[in-house]
C-alpha cells in the first residue's frame, strides 16, 4: 500500500520513483523494498515533505481522502488545452523561441500535475471533513 501511494504521488507530480529516490538521496530500489520491510521514519518524512503530504497520508491512516471526480478531470483537461493552445500560439512563455514537440509534452505533464494538485488542495480547503470520501 505504501509503495502504491508513493507511485500514485509520483504520477501526479510528473516524476518517477527512480527520480524521487535520486532526489532524496536514497539508494536505487529503496522505495520498492518498502513492500516487504518498513522504512525508517526519517526516510518516510523525506518522502512526505517532498510531496507536501503527511506521513499519515502516506500510510493511509487518513480515512477521508479527497479524489478528483470526472467533472474535476474535465475541468483540468479544459484548462490544460487552453494553456497548451496559448503555448502553441506563442501567447505563453517559451524559453528560446519555438517549443518543440518533446518540450510540449513535458509542459503538458507538468501543467496537468500542477492543475490536479491545485484542484485537490481547493477541494480539501472547501469541503467539510464530514463530506470527504
Amino acid at each position: 500500500m505504501l509503495v502504491e501511494k508513493i507511485q500514485e504521488l509520483c504520477r501526479r507530480n510528473a516524476t518517477t520513483q527512480s527520480s524521487l529516490e535520486r532526489e532524496l538521496g536514497f539508494g536505487k530500489g529503496t522505495i520498492s523494498k518498502w513492500d516487504k520491510s518498513s522504512p525508517s521514519t526519517d526516510k518516510l518524512q523525506k518522502v512526505a515533505d517532498y510531496f507536501h503530504v503527511s506521513i499519515d497520508y502516506l500510510l493511509e491512516r487518513e480515512d477521508k481522502i479527497l479524489k478528483l471526480n470526472s467533472r474535476d478531470e474535465k475541468d483540468i483537461a479544459k484548462s490544460l488545452e487552453k494553456i497548451m493552445s496559448n503555448l502553441e500560439n506563442g501567447e505563453a512563455l517559451a524559453y528560446g523561441g519555438e517549443v518543440n514537440e518533446d518540450d510540449k509534452e513535458l509542459y503538458r505533464v507538468a501543467i496537468q500535475g500542477a492543475l490536479e494538485m491545485v484542484k485537490l488542495k481547493n477541494k480539501e480547503r472547501f469541503t467539510p471533513k464530514k463530506y470527504r470520501k
